[in-house]
């Protein structure tokens, strides 16, 4: 197969040289189906909502961000909901192509490449309303028991704490797990995403949620969540490339900021 390469004038702009990038990017063969397969395996979780659920419209919004993304590629999309920890093995496993939204840590870093990043939140500390304790800073937290959800993060200071003994882990499967023993007095806090953390209370308990709940007035991070794709995998690189290329295109022709807007209101878009 032969491809003639026609050489255009542009304006040196930030759009035309993203524009130009992938155009060349797609007559380099890197989206080809001799570079890998033309349907793309996405794996994410059940409980992460405003940004991954089944039972949220399209997904969820940063669902809806990276199938879209990778649509506008040529490429046709499946996606699948598992547990965290079992959906992070399958990309592991190249049973999966890619996976999302994750934070970066160390040891992921390890295993996995990132993509740029398609969300940014907050991390809060939550505690019961009954038993809650003023948070100012990460040893606040000492001598208190902390439920983490199997398959998320550990915050480096919580980690901290942890290694050092100061607080006691306990995990459970899913946000809900947490949120119930942490109603029930069983364990002291958790420190999640907040607009998780809502998200799954109000579906949990309605409006009474915020009788429940009491989130601390200075938040312990701010975060950003990557789409991920294993270094074993023989087109990482290429998949990350193609994915971080057409998100620039999206972001600077308004789709993505519109998904945003459309799933959670004007102005919900971090504008990562």
């Amino acid at each position: 197969m032969t491809f003639k390469v026609l050489c255009l004038n542009f304006n040196d702009t930030p759009s035309s040289r993203s524009a130009l990038l992938l155009v060349m990017f797609f007559f380099c063969g890197f989206v080809s189906s001799a570079a890998f397969s033309q349907d793309i395996k996405l794996v994410t979780g059940k409980d992460y909502p405003p940004y991954a659920s089944p039972d949220l419209p399209e997904g969820g919004v940063v669902t809806e961000v990276v199938s879209r993304v990778f649509e506008a590629t040529g490429h046709t999309v499946s996606l699948k909901y598992y547990p965290w920890k079992r959906g992070l093995a399958m990309v592991q496993s190249l049973k999966s192509d890619a996976t999302f939204p994750y934070a970066k840590t160390a040891e992921r870093e390890k295993n996995f490449l990132y993509s740029r990043p398609v969300n940014e939140h907050t991390v809060s500390i939550f505690q019961n309303v009954e038993t809650s304790r003023l948070f100012r800073e990460p040893d606040d937290l000492v001598g208190l028991a902390y439920c983490q959800p199997l398959g998320y993060k550990t915050e480096e200071e919580i980690e901290v704490l942890i290694d050092a003994g100061d607080i006691n882990l306990v995990r459970a499967s899913t946000v809900d797990g947490c949120l119930d023993l942490l109603a029930q007095g069983h364990v002291d806090f958790i420190a999640l995403n907040r607009a998780v953390a809502w998200a799954v209370a109000h579906k949990r308990w309605s409006e009474k949620a915020v009788g429940i709940l009491d989130e601390a007035k200075i938040p312990l991070r701010s975060a950003t969540e990557h789409l991920i794709v294993s270094r074993n995998h023989p087109d990482a690189e290429k998949i990350i490339e193609m994915f971080n290329l057409t998100y620039q295109k999206l972001l600077e022709k308004g789709e993505i900021a519109a998904i945003w807007k459309r799933h959670l209101g004007a102005g919900s878009f971090p504008g990562m």
